[in-house]
């Protein structure tokens, strides 16, 4: 189920849409079940729940053969350290998570898919002039990432057959002015309730009269630490209304970016001496001076902004990991305790630290979503069984196609061609009783590449195309639905070399090699010799290149000699410009040897010179 922003602003709904709003409640299994205003995406792990705090096997209680176990994501280890380093894992840390949120485990092997799928939907970062975000790198900072992303898709992609948690980020209402089927939903992280007052009023308090910027207009702050990267504002309640495209206005905002990642690798440099112990080089020292800067500028910055802290609505923080939180929060005399109430998470993904990213984050939280109702039902119950005396007749579900045998064998054959596993592809042949040159199905499928030949060939698998004519025998002469023949399809002339080496050792006789279009037999030593002979005609035309060059330069200097005045100009613009043209006629490695090679002159030159003043 999809969402769209609406054209509203959580701090200026008309007062016709105010006043029809009416709060969501869903009736589940005999008990009713409201949707709770609560921070969801960002809820802390209870302490009871934390990595830290599993409960490790005891070696008195192990083990029955499978060693110990780990409940909540179904793993079987070998000995208790082996746990304990099971424990301490990524992937554990996101099945707890997800436990918390009511979510099921995932499989290591799923959750490595996930983790590479989330690279795709958080890359579109704001165009930056620094380097690439630092907080793609991290794994930790990618499984929070991942399960605020994991539970959003819950949220507005299930189906009828699910609905969404109970505890969910929105505040849920209907209205009389949208369609029946839409909902309007407002993330409940802006409207704690107190008590002794209804989410109805505290909406309408919050509601600001059409007046100009002042100093009483509420304001908000937004702090963004990772990688390196820090994204700060002040945010008034109150919008720019003669600004459409750039709404928001900045009451303070601060940017900026240390090196503190180690590129590459990811991570911070306190991170790695934690983990591996402390490094001695250059760069590391550079890391960890910049990590202590970075730290004393972010707290200097929040002292000058006290007075807008302290009267701020709401604090929204996104700090990855607990090293970048402790710089914004909870340190001895911090501006923002750690048990502030209005100390918030961001309930979706974020990009990189920037200030154009705070602003989408405003306008993100602070503009309702229209969404289906249907994506906030509870989970429909399952239908009672029949009774045996019961006529009326019971639909069955379809069963799944089945999968006819040749198309099960191409599905085989065209994982291992992929792959190029060429002894598995011989064992399967064999065991299955299957020629080389296997028809693939279903064949408008495979109108393009219809045998394993083919589409080694077209994939550039220069060492199976060797291994399907050689030693499986497959038939280079076989044409496919266009009437192209396997070595027609090859994609590079490494594939077409082992066609002609297959050739080769094959003999004319094998097969009709020019109905095929192999190119004339080629051995491995006419390849050797084809190879040096390039390499001697790359070297050749390079000494001839810079013998053209001295050349010039001699000419020019004769010249120079003999010729003054503009003339003289002239003859050296000629002569650079010959020599430029002689570069570019060259390929990209030639120019850099040459371009070496007149450096090193140019050195020497001025060593004999430095020599003779002396």
């Amino acid at each position: 189920m999809t969402s769209r922003a609406s054209p509203f602003y959580v701090y200026t709904l008309p007062e016709t849409l105010l006043s029809s709003l009416e709060p969501i409640s869903f009736e589940s299994a005999g008990s009713t079940s409201t949707l709770i205003a609560s921070d969801f995406l960002e809820q802390p792990t209870p302490a009871n729940l934390t990595p830290a705090s599993d409960p490790l096997a005891d070696a008195s209680e192990s083990t029955t053969g499978s060693g110990p176990q780990c409940n909540t994501c179904n793993y079987s280890a070998t000995s208790t350290d082996e746990q304990r380093e099971h424990y301490k894992s990524d992937y554990h840390k996101f099945n707890v998570k997800r436990k918390v949120l009511g979510l099921p485990a995932v499989g290591l092997p799923m959750f490595e898919t996930m983790l590479d799928e989330l690279e795709e939907s958080i890359s579109g970062s704001d165009s930056s002039d620094s380097e690439s975000d630092p907080l793609s790198d991290s794994t930790t900072d990618k499984v929070s990432n991942l399960l605020a992303k994991t539970t959003l898709d819950t949220i507005q992609e299930h189906g009828d057959d699910g609905a969404m948690p109970v505890r969910s980020p929105f505040l849920i209402f209907q209205s009389s002015l949208l369609p029946p089927d839409d909902v309007l939903a407002i993330y409940s992280t802006l409207f704690p309730v107190p008590e002794n007052s209804t989410l109805q009023d505290v909406i309408k308090s919050r509601q600001l009269s059409p007046k100009t910027q002042d100093a009483s207009t509420p304001v908000s702050a937004i702090f963004m630490l990772g990688g390196g990267h820090f994204a700060g504002a002040i945010i008034s309640h109150a919008l720019k209304p003669q600004n459409k495209a750039d709404p928001v206005v900045f009451v303070e905002h601060k940017t900026f970016h240390r090196y503190t990642t180690r590129r590459k690798q990811g991570g911070a440099q306190s991170a790695s001496d934690n983990a591996h112990g402390k490094a001695h080089s250059a760069g590391s020292n550079l890391r960890r001076y910049n990590e202590a800067a970075l730290e004393k500028e972010v707290r200097e910055l929040l002292e000058q902004w006290k007075s807008y802290i302290d009267r701020a609505e709401h604090i929204f923080v996104r700090a990855n990991g607990r090293q970048n939180r402790k710089i914004l929060v909870g340190y001895d005399g911090a501006v923002i305790g750690s048990r502030d109430i209005r100390l918030k998470g961001i309930p979706f993904s974020t990009r990189r630290a920037t200030g154009s990213e705070v602003k989408r984050v405003w306008l993100e939280l602070t503009r309702p979503k229209i969404m289906k109702k249907d994506a906030f039902a509870p989970p429909k119950s399952k239908p009672k069984p029949k009774e045996a005396g019961s006529s009326a007749p019971s639909k069955e579900p379809e069963p799944p196609k089945e999968l006819s045998p040749g198309e099960l064998h191409t599905s085989q054959i065209v994982a291992f061609v992929k792959k190029s596993r060429t002894n598995p592809l011989a064992a399967y042949l064999k065991s299955n009783r299957l020629s080389p040159d296997f028809r693939f199905e279903p064949v408008e499928q495979y109108h393009h590449t219809p045998t394993a030949l083919h589409l080694a060939a077209s994939l550039s698998l220069a060492r199976l195309v060797g291994f399907l004519v050689v030693t499986l025998g497959a038939n280079p002469t076989l044409h496919n639905d266009e009437g192209r023949t396997a070595w027609e399809l090859s994609g590079d002339r490494a594939t077409r070399d082992a066609f002609r080496l297959a050739r080769a050792d094959l003999g004319e006789q094998k097969w009709s090699w020019a109905e095929s279009g192999v190119n004339s037999a080629l051995t491995k030593a006419d390849i050797a010799a084809r190879d040096a002979r390039e390499k001697e005609s790359a070297v050749r035309e390079r000494a001839e290149a810079v013998k053209r060059l001295e050349r010039s330069r001699v000419t020019a200097n004769q010249n120079a000699a003999t010729i003054g005045g503009r003339k003289l100009a002239s003859s050296v613009v000629t002569s650079v410009g010959q020599e430029q043209q002689l570069l570019n006629g060259l390929t990209p490695e030639a120019r850099m040897r040459i371009e070496r090679e007149r450096r090193a002159r140019a050195v020497e030159a001025r060593l004999r010179a430095q020599r003779q003043k002396e």
